[in-house]
Formats: structure tokens, sequence, C-alpha cells
């Protein structure tokens, strides 16, 4: 259904009305936090109008429920990160000022890189974390992962390929 139709408008509506304070609710006593459950009540019923035609409306509750479990976890994910950088890399900032606007592209930028990071598979993941987190040589990634030297060259292009594709 297009989500353009004035059936689309009306169940979209009907939807809200029926199930905005319950799933507000819902994340309020998830959450206990009122600002954060407000806004991913607001998000999950913006992902239903994205994702429309994707959505079975039999069981309204059981959809808004799996939706907003999904945005908490991403919430708290973001949150996680957020305070890692305000905890590792801002400090070092030291005699350099950096916007609240800087400092949120930073963050979404490092949530990202996560995201990219964690779908990545396992050895590639190691290979990656290994070389650009950790600083280690390809000879010392090899030996301590027990493969050749070109597997790990060949696998740490392959993940940089993905994060700058990811990035762009």
């Amino acid at each position: 259904m297009p989500p353009e139709s004035a059936l689309f408008n009306e169940h979209i509506h009907g939807l809200y009305r029926e199930h905005q304070s319950w799933l507000y609710g819902w994340l309020c006593r998830k959450m206990q936090n009122q600002h954060d459950a407000a806004d991913l009540t607001q998000d999950a019923f913006v992902k239903i109008m994205l994702h429309y035609s994707d959505y079975y409306y039999q069981e309204p509750r059981a959809l808004l429920t799996t939706i907003a479990k999904s945005l908490m976890s991403n919430h708290y994910r973001r949150k996680k990160i957020e305070q890692a950088y305000l905890n590792t890399l801002l400090p070092e900032q030291e005699g350099i000022t950096i916007s609240l606007e800087q400092q949120i592209l930073l963050i979404e930028t490092l949530s990202e890189l996560c995201e990219i990071i964690d779908a990545m598979p396992l050895r590639q993941k190691q290979v990656f974390i290994l070389s650009q987190l950790h600083g280690l040589s390809y000879g010392n990634i090899a030996k301590q992962l027990g493969v050749s030297i070109a597997t790990i060259k060949r696998d740490l292009t392959k993940a940089m390929m993905l994060c700058f594709m990811a990035m762009e």
C-alpha cells in the first residue's frame, strides 16, 4: 500500500492513537527515562511508516514491542560508544576544542563503524581490530591467528573496503 494513500494515513493514525500511550509506558518502564522513551516511541512509529509494506498488523503490540526492543538495543549501544568516546578520546584532546556538533558527528561515525565491524566475519574482525586498534604488524597478526601474511592482507583489505563503502 503506498504511503501517500488515504487508507495508509488512516491506518497509521489509528495505530498511533490506539498504541502510542501503551508503547510509551512500556518503554518508560524498561528504560526508566521518559525523554528517551518518548524519542523511541516516535522512532518506532516512524519506522512503521517508512517500512509499512514490510509489516503485518495482526498483532500491533507484538510488532511495536519488537521494533522498540531493536531501537532500545541501538540506543544503549550508542550510549556505550558515546561514553567510551567521552572517557577515552575527549580527554586526550586537551587544547583542542571540539564543538558539540563535531562530537555528535564523531559519535555517529563511531556507532556506524561498530555496526560495520560487528557484521564482519570473525577473522576479518579480528584482523581489523588487531591492526587498526592494537597497531600490530601483519606478521604479528598472522602469527597470533595462525594464518599467512597474505591472508591477513586480504582480510584487512576486505575489512577496510567494507568500512570505506559504508562510510560513503
